[in-house]
């Protein structure tokens, strides 16, 4: 499974393994990958068939609330995917990472946030995998690989990545339209990551069963679901005191009667969303529950 922020090129990663021949499309300013989607494809020279998932980016830019149920969504669809196609286990999970331009805190924030959200038992089965690396000679490979492992915010998480760090790149559609002779030796580079992946996927690893990511998904989704009700009680409170506080100052004070009313109004509206969030969220623990019921049945 790849996962990982928008634009950080784990579409191309799948294209990389299927043919290092392919150019990339031109690069749009949204992500061309919108819903999972699952493709398969045979290893004539490994006599092996590859199952890749693609999800769409998680952890955007945006509001924590929304970003975080946007997420969790994702999570679910994916699985829900899964699912539906009878995949019960994840072989390799690879969280996909861009350093075009060098190491950004918010993308090592990012990572920590999906190792979190995910959970730390998919660490034996987690790779981490570096794009756009098409250009890079060996010993930048090693300089970036010692600099990252050294990064005061990503040594927090690099133990989790057991199976490695690896790297990923495709041909320059800039310098293929130019004709640039540079081609060749990205062919070359782009071919030894596409070796060492494909080593990577046949290895003899011990596959991390999709129920077990539910179980620990619905935990986290029932967390959630109490901090949202928990919210939703406390604007209920909070809108109490308020009405009180009105029956209690002059009427002729309307500045003070404009700011409590203001300040109600904002309050029930902070606790119609928690609320539904939160029956979002309890709706999500439920079908949890039942499906990972249900697999421990069969």
């Amino acid at each position: 499974m790849l996962i990982g922020r928008t634009r950080t090129g784990k579409s191309t990663i799948k294209a990389l393994l299927v043919d290092p021949t392919k150019i990339p499309d031109e690069m749009m300013l949204k992500s061309g990958t919108r819903e999972p989607l699952f493709e398969s494809f045979h290893s004539l020279q490994n006599n092996i068939v590859f199952n890749i998932i693609d999800t769409p980016g998680l952890f955007e830019r945006g509001p924590k609330d929304e970003m975080t149920i946007r997420d969790n969504e994702t999570i679910l669809k994916t699985i829900s995917m899964c699912v539906n196609m009878e995949i019960t286990k994840f072989h390799v999970i690879c969280f996909c990472m861009s350093l075009t331009s060098g190491i950004n805190q918010e993308d090592i924030k990012s990572l920590e946030l999906l190792v979190d959200f995910l959970g730390k038992e998919l660490s034996d089965n987690s790779c981490l995998i570096i794009t756009h690396c098409e250009s890079k000679t060996k010993e930048q490979l090693n300089a970036l690989r010692k600099e990252l492992v050294e990064d005061m915010f990503f040594k927090n998480i690099a133990s989790f990545f057991k199976l490695g760090i690896f790297f990923s790149g495709s041909l320059n559609r800039d310098d293929y339209n130019h004709g640039n002779e540079n081609l060749l030796d990205q062919f070359v580079t782009i071919s030894e990551y596409r070796e060492e992946l494909i080593k990577l996927f046949t290895s003899e690893i011990k596959t991390y069963p999709i129920c077990k990511m539910l179980f620990n998904r619905s935990s986290h989704v029932a967390d959630i679901q109490k901090q949202r009700e928990k919210e939703a009680n406390e604007r209920t409170e909070e809108q109490q005191r308020l009405i009180d506080q009105l029956t209690t100052i002059q009427a002729n004070d309307q500045a003070q009667v404009k700011e409590i009313v203001q300040r109600y109004r904002e309050s029930v509206r902070r606790e119609e969303k928690a609320r539904a969030e939160s029956k979002y969220y309890l709706d999500s623990y439920e079908n949890l529950l039942r499906y990972v019921e249900k697999k421990t049945n069969d």
